[in-house]
């Protein structure tokens, strides 16, 4: 019998999987364990549950209204927390300021039972003290006197730690709201700047609104701007135009070279896939809320934003299938047999030679990523930041978070590797030249992650993406698959074990030994099923 993956072949990747597994440690749990650790409330946040109880506790007692509805969901100062982490200076401003106006926090948004009123309270992640609020209660507000909404926003500003002549300082503005016009707190180039509001309500007065927030200096905002702007552009052009280019190209080769291949290659991983990025997008909409500010989304708009997710699921399940099947019949007119299939002679043996060298890729992999980030800051002076839409407080379900690993490492795997480079060498004739467009569109995928400059990703991932190219050319697909699902989940799992939640850690297990699982399940299948043809010997 003719093996696509020798016994030993996993022998030649130990030593370098157990270096990169010690700088892997050193580098990303060693850190991340000492920042926990030192934390000042140990990296635990409160649960969602209770800062919507302080939430509308607050505001019931405010306002004298009934709250309805409330959501709660994980809002950022993104631009600031990117101005601290590029100056060096978050560690600073934890320890002088990160008490009283946190950059992370939770915000609850609500309706009131009783009017049409509507508003957000701001929590923080940590210690659960109210650090921020705005609320509408309807046409019963009233705008009183300057002398008692100053009195009312003193006796309130005096909790938070102001100065009297902090306080003092507040100027009323046309349209009733107060600010600071000069910076209340300062550090670096940043500088904080109060706004608050106080009206009638009812027969008491009540300050509606109260916002403190560090704003980074002109030339920073300017420069993220640019940066953003640029990342747009070639996620457009680049990912998102490359990919229907791609699809296209897909049907076109899928009909051309139907004769090699078989239209029911692929259906049960498309299957998987799309019912794996059905569960990924619903589990984010409150990450998708969270992008678009304060409000709580109406059944309209929820129904609206459901119909879009089913579209672009089944649009991207297309994908995957025709890349499948246009990439199976390229690499099989070229000669390889990239993806063999359940009944091929030795298919159990090589499925789990193939997830055995995928933990070993994996391994590396994570080592190699904080190294080349570590260049990257030193050469280019990459930062970082922190992206609401992206953020595992976000998401409904946190123990289905490594879903997005898996639904990323199959349909990437299919359309950037599987057929990506397959038409690419069929037209250059050469695996490494074929490599390079399909690794630069796919890493221009993710260039809009929170990481400045823009093309700080790009570089990561052309260096990630050649070596996932490499895997998948040497050893095949499921090889290049499981190496990216394993690569993935690692990076989402810490968020799963901070938690400490016995649901959370089982999930997170769970999902790092599934290809274990998966590839057992199929050698045993195997084994009941007789050789249906040998699997030909042409991996060089």
């Amino acid at each position: 019998m003719n093996e696509m993956i020798k016994a030993n072949e996993w022998k030649k990747f130990v030593i370098a999987a157990i270096l990169f597994c010690l700088v892997f440690i050193w580098l990303e749990l060693m850190p991340l364990f000492s920042a926990t650790s030192s934390h000042e409330y140990g990296g635990k946040t409160i649960e969602k549950e209770a800062a919507e109880q302080t939430a509308i506790q607050f505001v019931e007692k405010q306002t004298g209204y009934t709250v309805s509805d409330a959501k709660t969901i994980h809002q950022a100062n993104k631009l600031f927390i990117g101005y601290l982490s590029k100056e060096k200076l978050t560690e600073s401003y934890d320890k002088q300021f990160d008490r009283l106006f946190p950059n992370d926090y939770f915000q609850v948004n609500f309706k009131l039972a009783d009017t049409k009123g509507s508003g957000l309270v701001n929590i923080h992640m940590f210690s659960g003290q109210i650090v921020g609020w705005e609320f509408y209660v309807g046409s019963t507000q009233q705008t009183v006197n300057e002398q008692l909404q100053k009195e009312a926003i003193s006796a309130e500003l005096a909790k938070y730690q102001f100065s009297q002549d902090q306080i003092n300082s507040l100027k009323l503005l046309p349209k009733g709201e107060w600010s600071s016009p000069a910076p209340v707190f300062k550090i670096g180039e940043a500088s904080m700047n109060i706004k608050a509001m106080a009206q009638q309500i009812g027969d008491k007065i009540v300050v509606t609104k109260y916002s403190s927030q560090f704003t980074p200096p002109p030339d920073y905002k300017n420069y993220v701007a640019k940066q953003d702007s640029l990342a747009g552009l070639l996620t457009g052009f680049g990912y998102l135009g490359m990919s229907i280019v791609l699809f296209i190209l897909a049907i076109i080769y899928a009909v051309l070279y139907r004769h090699y291949t078989s239209f029911k290659y692929g259906s049960i991983l498309t299957f998987i896939f799309l019912i794996v990025y059905i569960v990924m997008n619903v589990n984010m909409l409150d990450a998708v809320m969270a992008s678009q500010g304060a409000g709580i989304p109406t059944n309209g708009i929820k129904i609206f934003t459901l119909v879009i997710t089913l579209v672009l699921s089944l649009a991207m399940a297309a994908s995957v299938y025709i890349s499948i099947v246009a990439g199976d019949g390229l690499w099989k007119a070229q000669g390889r047999n990239l993806w063999p299939r359940l009944g091929q002679a030795g298919y159990g043996q090589y499925v789990w030679r193939s997830m055995g060298l995928s933990y070993l890729f994996a391994i590396i992999m994570l080592g190699l990523q904080p190294i080349i980030f570590l260049l990257l800051e030193k050469v280019i002076g990459t930062w970082s930041t922190t992206d609401v839409s992206m953020s595992p407080y976000n998401m409904s379900a946190l123990w289905l978070m490594p879903v997005l690993a898996w639904a990323a490492a199959i349909s990437e795997e299919a359309v950037f590797r599987f057929f990506g480079i397959g038409i690419f060498r069929r037209w250059f004739k050469n695996s490494f030249s074929a490599a390079l467009l399909p690794t630069l569109f796919w890493a221009l995928g993710h260039v809009t992650y929170p990481f400045y400059p823009a093309t700080t990703r790009l570089f990561e991932l052309m260096i990630i993406g050649l070596l996932f190219s490499f895997i998948f050319v040497r050893y095949g697909f499921i090889t290049a698959m499981f190496t990216h699902a394993i690569f993935n989940t690692v990076a989402v799992s810490s968020s799963l074990f901070m938690t400490g939640t016995a649901d959370n850690i089982v999930s997170a297990v769970f999902f790092l030994v599934l290809p274990v699982i998966i590839a057992y399940v199929l050698k045993i299948w195997d084994r009941k099923k007789a050789a249906a043809a040998p699997i030909p010997n042409n991996y060089t």
